[in-house]
């Protein structure tokens, strides 16, 4: 007697966690992973110097969609994996914040004390709080921080804010007691401010993560993305699986990595049960419910796909 499958169909959520867990290194991460490698190299060296010495950092750039959050991610989760602590005897420890709205340094220093679990009253001055984050980074052996999405700190300062917070972001870097490797990283509206202090300048390198070129290589980690992720779900793609599809796809998502990741994601995530080919009508239907577009405007339909309008939504035009 043939026994009948028992196994339970993975649920649209446990499906689309599976599929959001996947990362694929692409070149860029080399080039990061570098730069990275380089600030922590000049930071233990300044260590075993036994004298004062300045932290260096880096400055990640690039379009809202690129991805530069889950590349970072990934960089300081490769970097801690290493067992060995640096020569100087620290430890890898690292604290990562990302920037939501408005955000002043006294309230950038509110922020870092939560997450180094030292919570503080904003009643206190700003001078206050920042010895108290040195104290609990120093305590704690936390040498290495991550702001992301930086711009928000200066979308609303003037001139002598933005200096302030740059001079504060410095002293930090440099602190006698307490030196520290910095990675700021948002849009590219940000290197502007880095570069309006030639000595903050000199302690960062910058990194630009780009848009893709769908007419170079970069077609190949595309479809690298799109068949990991397929087999991650058993979903066949030899269908869908060449280049006129990739070139709509990049097309419709603004040849950003970030984007086109999430729509393959969708994908592969809203397959019905019991479905497992994707079809063209398939990747239509999903950017139209993304979109709003009519048939007229759908990048997957239409044969001249680059008069249509991508990255905006349409509802029903």
């Amino acid at each position: 007697m043939t026994q009948r499958s028992t196994q339970v169909p993975l649920s649209g959520a446990r499906r689309r966690a599976i599929l959001k867990g996947h990362y694929f290194e692409m070149p860029r991460a080399e080039t990061l992973d570098a730069a990275l490698a380089a600030a922590v190299e000049d930071f233990d060296a300044g260590n075993l110097t036994g004298e004062h010495f300045e932290g260096t950092g880096l400055v990640v750039v690039g379009e809202s969609g690129t991805g530069k959050t889950r590349e970072i991610n990934q960089a300081l989760k490769r970097f801690a994996s290493d067992p060995a602590p640096l020569e100087c005897g620290l430890q890898r420890r690292f604290l990562q914040l990302a920037l939501v709205g408005e955000t002043t340094w006294k309230a950038l220093g509110i922020e870092l004390l939560k997450e180094l679990g030292f919570p503080i009253t904003a009643r206190r001055t700003e001078h206050e709080i920042w010895s108290r984050v040195r104290t609990q980074l120093k305590g704690q052996g936390v040498w290495l921080i991550h702001i992301d999405e930086c711009q928000h700190m200066f979308e609303t300062l003037g001139a002598n804010e933005t200096r302030k917070v740059l001079n504060s972001i410095k002293t930090a870097m440099k602190h006698r007691d307490w030196p520290m490797v910095m990675i700021l990283s948002g849009i590219p509206e940000l290197l502007d401010k880095v570069n309006s202090d030639p000595q903050f300048h000199n302690l960062m390198t910058p990194i630009h993560l780009d848009r893709f070129d769908p007419n170079g290589d970069d077609l190949n980690e595309i479809d690298s993305a799109f068949v990991g992720l397929a087999e991650a779900v058993n979903a066949d793609i030899g269908e869908v699986r060449n280049e006129d599809v990739y070139l709509r796809m990049s097309y419709a998502c603004l040849d950003l990595y970030g984007r086109v990741f999430r729509f393959m994601v969708d994908v592969f995530a809203s397959l019905p049960n019991g479905q497992n080919k994707v079809t063209r009508d398939f990747l239509a239907a999903r950017y139209a419910f993304h979109t709003g577009c009519m048939p007229a405007h759908n990048v997957f339909i239409r044969d001249d796909y680059e008069a249509c309008t991508a990255g905006k939504l349409m509802a029903g035009k």
